[in-house]
């Protein structure tokens, strides 16, 4: 199969850490990782009966997280605001009437994946599954999510000889 994972590899997206284990590998209390959960920012797989798991995709994202709150001091608000200008649509077709009559198009309360309706064509998908949830997510690199673009590459100056 194409897209099978070879043995010896973790699929990124396989949810197989335990709350408990990524707020360890986050050195935060468990409820830290289910307070971000009830905001929106993170959205864990959770079994039939209830237990929480987390991929390495969503330990990524986790770090993402507690970086903006550490080191550019943001707020889980902030955080939210941010994520929710993500333009969703671009990763599902573009823009049609759709996502005109989509709430994520226009609200910024916080990301596509965490709003209660959803538009036609999120409305019978997994959020977990979604090309917008699944982005590679560097939170050095959030703007070029958001505005679609990416930095330049720049040539470092060259030297000037002395005459």
């Amino acid at each position: 199969m194409a897209n099978s994972v070879p043995d010896n590899q973790i699929d990124y997206y396989e949810p197989i850490m335990s709350i408990g284990m990524v707020a360890q590998k986050l050195n935060v209390a468990v409820q830290t990782i289910r307070l971000y959960e009830q905001e929106g920012l993170i959205l864990p797989f959770k079994t039939a009966s209830g237990r929480r798991l987390y991929s390495m995709h969503d330990l990524t994202r986790l770090h993402c997280i507690r970086k903006m709150i550490r080191e550019n001091g943001l707020n889980l608000q902030g955080i939210k605001r941010i994520f929710s200008f993500i333009p969703c649509w671009e990763f599902k077709g573009g823009l049609d009437n759709d996502c005109l009559n989509c709430p994520a198009y226009y609200s910024a309360e916080g990301p596509c994946w965490s709003l209660s309706k959803k538009g036609d064509k999120c409305a019978l998908e997994d959020c977990r599954s979604c090309k917008v949830y699944r982005l590679e997510f560097h939170c050095d690199k959030l703007k070029e999510i958001i505005f679609g673009h990416e930095r330049p590459v720049q040539n470092k100056p060259s030297e000037k000889s002395n005459p």
